[in-house]
């Protein structure tokens, strides 16, 4: 009897064995169709993770020179990664069967795109080169998506909601692996072993974000013939479409329309907020139509929601176009106003389609918004080459009504008028902020802003209700000879409150009771017994950074970020890690908005 015992728990183990064996085989053989499926996607991705994790492990010292250099790798890693999706589905599209030596050529030229993107493209870390980067990234996501359903194939709608739903799950499952490996490693380090590294909190999250999770979404990407029936639609997101979504963009309907009788009313038109209430509503009615489509036939809500919605956003989309034409009349285009402008011209455009068609071919949704997103950052038509050419115009008009164009460069004049003051100065902090200087073509050559009053005869921010905003920090930290001196104070300053002091100190010593206080003002006072000794104005130097550096600056050399004080009962040092705050005209000028810096006092 106990044999054959023995024999059962024999029998159960090797099976139990047997099975686990399977999950690993099986594992390891998702694993490898998933990584031969998409290569580059997969290559992307542990790149990404490399570098997240180099950056994670190096000291700040080290990383302050190179942090652009890894942002920029970082970003057209991530914008790679669509791109490979996309060519993954057109190629298994167009020609599955082909084999991996002419696959593996179009990797490399995939890989060499993303090369001279990187160098030519994403020069710099900037306003341009991240719009341009975000709008590509999500075209190509786009095309991602309706590469496969391209030119016809039913029930793009349905594979839609498998995306989504995988994204959900695949989220939902990160999370979990990522909160459950991180409980194991606080049990490790509680219980065993107390020296384990605190990174390793981080370096959880980034493999399981960047591995694990692609891993796991692309090993159940539907294959490109794969087709889909209505009934395999999404039940959750069905219901959530359905009776919750499309009830509360009835009701904001109603708002809208409401708040456009008042307009009509008081013949009041709006200049501010409407136009991307109406634009975000707008675009999500589109996708709350495109993705409940599917049940047009079989729902009578369904089908008079979209009936109504698609005819009584017109009135919404027309009050919408004169709220962002006078904000373009008054004050140019800058690139918020064009992507308004632009998202606005393609939802009447898809409203108009939907009229005409019907939605039986909604596929044209995805690809028409991808070719705008294209639009908006390449080419003559793009928000920035529209921008800058409406901002050169509105500067040039203002400076002509003093007659200061010369061979097609302003020469020096004065500008009297303070609404044209207000004008020049903000064309030209739009240009400093999101552009460069000489893409103002009128500017002389080499002109910074500190060149206002000779050009214009007004100071950067004299009578002008515009803020700059500056930031510093130091390339390194080498050591500085600091011997003779009795104290040192660290301030970790970060201010909200224009009234109150910056840092205040008390130290008692052999040379008595001192007190160190930066006031509300950016002087630094030093009290010796009750008894100033010395007060010495920081904004002095800070506004030498900005003259010698400009708004940004993150790699400034230790001698610039020292300030060194010698007065006749004290001598101080001061040695700034980084700061930031904002210049403004008038009597408000430099405000410090946060400091990070070590103060030396010697008394004498």
């Amino acid at each position: 009897m106990g044999i054959f015992k023995n024999k059962s728990h024999n029998e159960v183990g090797t099976k139990n064995k047997s099975r686990f064996t399977g999950y690993v085989v099986r594992g390891a053989e998702t694993v490898y169709r998933t990584a031969h499926r998409f290569p580059v996607t997969i290559l992307l991705f542990v790149f990404l993770a490399g570098l997240m994790i180099y950056r994670v492990e190096t000291p700040y010292e080290r990383l302050v020179n190179l942090n652009t250099m890894l942002d920029r790798l970082m970003a057209v890693a991530i914008m790679g990664i669509p791109l490979s999706l996309c060519v993954e589905m057109t190629l298994e599209k167009t020609c599955r069967h082909l084999h991996f030596l002419y696959r593996l050529m179009f990797y490399i030229v995939e890989l060499g795109a993303l090369v001279l993107y990187y160098l030519f493209l994403m020069p710099d870390i900037n306003m341009v080169t991240m719009v341009r980067l975000m709008l590509l990234t999500g075209a190509l996501l786009l095309g991602f998506l309706f590469i496969p359903y391209l030119p016809r194939k039913g029930n793009f709608e349905v594979y839609i909601t498998r995306i989504i739903s995988r994204v959900v799950v695949t989220g939902f499952f990160s999370v979990v692996l990522g909160l459950g490996i991180m409980a194991i490693i606080f049990a490790i380090k509680s219980l065993l072993f107390t020296g384990l590294d605190e990174d390793l909190y981080m370096h959880t999250w980034i493999l399981v974000a960047t591995i694990f999770a692609p891993f796991y979404f692309l090993s159940r990407l539907p294959r490109v013939d794969e087709t889909f029936a209505e009934d395999e639609y999404n039940k959750i997101l069905k219901i959530l479409l359905m009776y919750i979504v499309l009830p509360i963009m009835s009701v904001y309907t109603a708002v809208l329309y409401i708040y456009f009788a008042k307009i009509i009313i008081t013949w009041a038109w709006p200049t501010g907020i409407v136009s991307y209430l109406v634009v975000s509503y707008t675009a999500i009615g589109i996708a709350a139509i495109f993705l409940v489509s599917p049940f047009r036939s079989q729902s009578r809500w369904v089908e008079v929601f979209i009936s109504a919605f698609t005819k009584l956003i017109f009135p919404l989309l027309i009050m919408m176009f004169i709220s962002i034409g006078i904000r373009i009349g008054d004050f140019g285009f800058t690139e918020n106003r064009y992507f308004i402008l632009i998202i606005g011209l393609w939802s009447t455009g898809i409203m108009i389609y939907l009229n005409l068609v019907g939605t039986r071919k909604n596929i044209v949704l995805p690809v028409s918004l991808a070719i705008v997103a294209i639009i908006a950052v390449f080419g003559p038509l793009s928000a920035f080459s529209v921008s800058i050419a409406s901002q050169n115009q509105r500067f040039y008009n203002i400076v002509s009504k003093y007659d200061m164009i010369e061979d097609g460069k302003v020469r020096s004049g004065i500008i009297t008028d303070k609404e044209d003051k207000k004008e020049i100065a903000g064309i030209l902090t739009y240009f400093e902020r999101s552009h460069q200087l000489s893409d103002l073509k009128y500017l002389p050559s080499g002109f910074t802003m500190n060149d206002m009053q000779d050009v214009f005869g007004f100071s950067e921010f004299e009578q002008v209700d515009i803020h700059r905003f500056f930031s510093f920090g130091r390339a390194n930290y080498e050591p500085l000879p600091i011997s003779g001196y009795d104290f040192m104070l660290k301030v970790q300053a970060y201010k909200d409150n224009v009234e109150a002091n910056y840092f205040n100190s008390e130290l008692s010593g052999a040379k008595g009771r001192i007190g160190v206080t930066i006031d509300k003002d950016l002087f630094i006072i030093v009290l010796r017994d009750g008894v100033q000794i010395c007060k010495v104005d920081l904004k002095e130097h800070i506004n030498s950074l900005i003259e010698k550096y400009g708004n940004d600056r993150y790699n400034i050399e230790n001698e610039d970020m020292v300030y060194t004080i010698h007065e006749e009962a004290i001598d101080i040092l001061v040695s700034y890690g980084n700061m930031h705050g904002t210049v403004a005209g008038g009597e408000q000028g430099i405000s410090v908005t946060g400091m990070d810096a070590d103060i030396f006092i010697r008394i004498r």
